[in-house]
């Protein structure tokens, strides 16, 4: 009798082990049971400097783009400043040996790098055609008044820069004036006078703006217009004229002793 118990005991045994052993499958199977190691578990000796490695990668990162970021950028944005350049320079930097500075419009072709927009306007909207020689003015009969505007993408300070351009009449007794445009919508017209006359051949004008004070934000200046109308310039109905290289350099300042 007492063997029959102990084979029907060792049957219940190896019936609840085998039980055992299919749950500690199913265990295994579906869910992660971490297992139990003697011991420190192990720590890895960059993971608490880790944060502070990629912080400092990213300083430096940032960093490096700002030493190379383009000196033109930084001067002409946020200095209004502008830098004499080297012979041989970028596709917009030379102008002249003795006279340099940035284009906005090279020959009719504006710098990308710098102008956001241009159109025509008025009666100038008609005909008027940028090339990629020159940008051709014609002021057709209709409301009085004909604009070329230069749209910038960021604004210019033009506190200690002169705009320079240079043009020319189909006749030789147009006129082109100039009106600068600041962030705030303010605008002021450069007075009628001797500079903006325009003869036969090609000829270079400078516009300072020592006059001007605090009739603009001199150090916003956001758009830069052309005006050809024969009620705002005093053209003939039809006049054409021609423009090209149009650009800003430091302003020459006499000191006087």
């Amino acid at each position: 009798m007492s063997k029959i118990i102990d084979i029907m005991d060792n049957v219940s045994a190896k019936k609840q082990a085998h039980h055992t052993d299919i749950q500690d499958e199913i265990a295994k199977t579906y869910f992660h049971v971490p297992a139990n190691k003697k011991g420190k578990p192990k720590i890895n000796k960059w993971k608490p400097v880790l944060p502070w490695l990629i912080a400092a990668l990213a300083i430096s990162l940032s960093l490096a783009t700002l030493m190379f970021k383009s000196s033109i950028d930084i001067k002409v944005r946020v200095l209004g400043e502008i830098p004499f350049f080297a012979s041989g320079s970028g596709e917009y930097g030379l102008v002249e040996a003795v006279d340099k500075g940035i284009f906005f419009i090279r020959g009719g072709e504006p710098n990308k790098e710098m102008i956001k927009n241009i159109y025509f306007s008025g009666d100038g909207r008609e005909f008027s055609a940028a090339k990629p020689d020159e940008v051709v003015l014609c002021n057709v009969r209709g409301s009085g008044w004909a604009n070329y505007t230069i749209e910038l993408k960021e604004p210019v300070d033009l506190n200690k820069l002169d705009i320079k351009y240079t043009a020319k009449g189909s006749r030789g007794d147009e006129y082109l004036t100039l009106v600068i445009v600041d962030s705030n919508n303010r605008s002021y017209r450069m007075e009628k006078d001797i500079s903006s006359a325009l003869s036969k051949e090609w000829q270079k004008y400078t516009m300072n703006f020592r006059r001007v004070k605090k009739a603009v934000d001199l150090s916003n200046i956001a758009k830069i217009k052309f005006e050809f109308g024969n009620l705002t310039a005093g053209n003939y109905p039809n006049a054409v004229m021609f423009l090209k290289d149009i650009y800003i350099t430091k302003a020459r300042r006499l000191k006087w002793l």
